[in-house]
């Protein structure tokens, strides 16, 4: 970032949805940039139902969503809607009062993107609204140098970038003692059995079968009570189908 720094010539490797236009942040290109927050943080998650999760995340989270693994890597996600395209939790922009917001939301519009191999860079999303370069608004740099408030999306930014790590040894982990199980939730409506969701979660069961040394590896990693967090964020699924029931009612009465 400082101003020795080509503009528009680093590659960045990968891609993370929500974030429409990455640039990496550069002082000759975004040093006039001001941050302004709008009215509604979080108007993109409304479009997002399932969000990425952080191991560490998951005590807060399994107070209101149901905790999964998905896809090849069997990232941990916090399921917030029944279907794309829709987030019980998030209307107007704002969350539920109360309702844990997921780090990945968080961090939005900044973000880590790798310039491939182990290197990374801090980005941020081009494509927000809240970036101008006049009026109001945070100052990304002052002075030839980030601005306080760009230092602590930095910071945030390593926090995440090392708890990413740690999730990934997390899933490593549950892989090489066998607890992953393809499980399959269906609910019961008017009688009709109703296919919601496909992933992988725990298998209770097969933690008995865990030998002693598996077993404190476990504990001390602190993979147990994630562990227990997610299977206890298994009976949420029933609070998913009470939000949607109860949107469909109000829609209906404001029809």
């Amino acid at each position: 970032m400082s101003k020795k720094t080509k503009p528009n010539t680093l590659t960045l490797a990968g891609t993370q949805f929500m974030y429409g236009k990455p640039e990496a942040l550069n002082i000759d290109v975004h040093g006039a940039l001001r941050y302004r927050a709008d009215g509604a943080p979080f108007a993109k998650a409304q479009g997002i139902h399932l969000v990425p999760l952080l191991v560490g995340e998951f005590p807060q989270a399994v107070m209101h969503y149901p905790i999964i693994f998905a896809g090849e890597q069997k990232t941990p996600l916090a399921v917030m809607g029944l279907a794309e395209g829709q987030n019980f939790f998030v209307k107007d922009g704002h969350f539920d009062d109360g309702a844990y917001v997921p780090a990945y939301l968080r961090r939005h519009p900044f973000t880590l993107a790798s310039t491939g191999g182990e290197q990374f860079v801090v980005c941020i999303d081009r494509e927000e609204a809240g970036f101008v370069t006049e009026g109001e608004g945070e100052a990304l740099f002052a002075d030839g140098e980030p601005t306080e408030f760009t230092k602590s999306a930095m910071a945030f930014l390593t926090e995440f970038q090392a708890e990413t790590e740690r999730t990934g040894a997390f899933v490593k982990m549950l892989e090489e003692f066998g607890l992953f199980e393809v499980k399959n939730t269906v609910f019961l409506v008017d009688g009709r059995q109703e296919p919601v969701a496909e992933y992988y979660a725990v298998a209770e069961e097969r933690i008995a079968e865990l030998s002693d040394e598996q077993l404190v590896r476990l504990a001390r990693s602190g993979g147990m009570v994630a562990v227990h967090a997610h299977l206890l964020s298994l009976q949420r699924w029933n609070s998913l189908l009470a939000r949607r029931t109860q949107g469909a009612s109000e829609a209906a009465e404001q029809a």
